[in-house]
């Protein structure tokens, strides 16, 4: 039951109007040009990765190198058993020798009956066979040169070299072991070019290719920056997460940067919205629906209350939010206190707080 005090008429939702509330408040800035930040972890890789296997069938006689060994382009990784094919080349050298000697004697026996066969002395048919001897030993030769230099790649096969410089990851076989065609041996990995990988949500590949600066810290390296450039975003979506490889180019002049190192990357960009308006992320109050708002300070009649104002926001948020409607900049909003206010709500002000440098995602 309500109770009457002289004239005034006193109730508890009456009391609780009356409440004052301390609050925390920020300005609204506005900008033409808001620098906002994508910060994504990430893994350094090689450019170059290749798990090379035997071009041939044999017997491993020697690997000179080791998890971990360095190597440059064209070094030998590998040697097999190349005997029985030195055998079959020396076998192959010994018939075109003799390939060799069958044609000089067919040439001689032609040029013997030429002027005999210019004066009737030797058929001319007999002469004919004569030449095409003569034809039949050329096309013969010439069949064990390629069976000599067939023989000569087949010996090489057994040769396994780096097709480019970098560091061996992994060393799959011994030596004594008896491997296939195709059987993995080694694997390689270039260290002197590197990429730093993340994943990036479709809605920030537009801004990050028009970035203005791009750094990867290492957590093998914590007090380090490296800079960086986009290297290319890979054109095909992760159908789950709904985001792109994208890969950025390391400068490592030091060669510090490993594949397999974890790390961070920060890209940067400035948002060109023909209003910007930055905020706090802590002044907005979200809804279920997706409508978020902030509450203003108003002076009324030499007190100071509180109107909500509906907003639309641009992007993620993170330290600061992008307002790109519902605010005209310089208005006072709530920061801290906003939780249960309501229209009208009389507040005091207990700080004010100056709004983030800078948008991050």
């Amino acid at each position: 039951m309500a109770t009457v005090m002289g004239s005034v008429l006193l109730n508890p939702d009456a009391m609780a109007a009356e409440e004052i509330v301390p609050v925390e408040v920020t300005k609204a800035q506005r900008s033409e040009e808001v620098t906002r930040v994508f910060s994504s972890t990430g893994t350094v890789s090689s450019r170059r990765r290749a798990s090379l296997s035997a071009r041939t069938t044999g017997l491993v006689q020697e690997i000179p190198v080791d998890a971990g060994s360095r190597v440059k382009k064209g070094d030998v990784l590998a040697k097999l058993d190349p005997k029985l094919a030195e055998i079959e080349l020396d076998l192959i050298r010994s018939e075109i020798e003799a390939a060799r000697v069958e044609l000089e004697d067919a040439k001689r026996k032609v040029k013997e009956v030429e002027e005999l066969t210019k004066t009737g002395g030797f058929a001319r048919s007999q002469a004919r066979s004569l030449e095409a001897v003569v034809r039949i030993e050329e096309a013969e030769l010439k069949r064990l040169l390629v069976r000599e230099e067939q023989q000569k790649e087949l010996i090489d096969r057994h040769l396994l070299v780096a097709p480019f410089s970098g560091a061996i990851a992994e060393k799959m076989t011994e030596e004594g072991e008896w491997v296939d065609t195709g059987t993995p041996v080694l694997e390689l990995v270039e260290m002197d070019q590197v990429w730093f990988d993340i994943q990036v949500p479709q809605e920030y590949l537009a801004p990050i290719r028009e970035s203005e600066g791009i750094s990867v810290i290492l957590d093998a390296y914590p007090k380090k920056v490296f800079k960086a450039t986009i290297s290319v975003v890979v054109p095909v979506k992760d159908e789950v997460s709904r985001t792109f490889l994208t890969r950025f180019d390391l400068e490592d002049p030091e060669g510090k940067a490993a594949p397999g190192m974890s790390g961070a990357a920060k890209v940067s960009w400035r948002s060109r919205e023909k209003k910007s308006v930055r905020i706090p992320r802590d002044a907005i109050v979200r809804f279920p629906d997706g409508s978020a708002k902030v509450w203003m300070v108003k002076e009324e009649g030499g007190a100071l209350e509180v109107r909500s104002r509906l907003i639309r926001t641009a992007g993620a948020l993170g330290e600061s939010a992008e307002v790109i409607e519902g605010l005209e900049g310089g208005e006072t909003v709530v920061v801290r206190g906003n939780e249960g206010l309501r229209e009208g709500q009389k507040v005091r002000i207990l700080e004010m707080k100056l709004s983030q440098p800078e948008i991050a995602p």
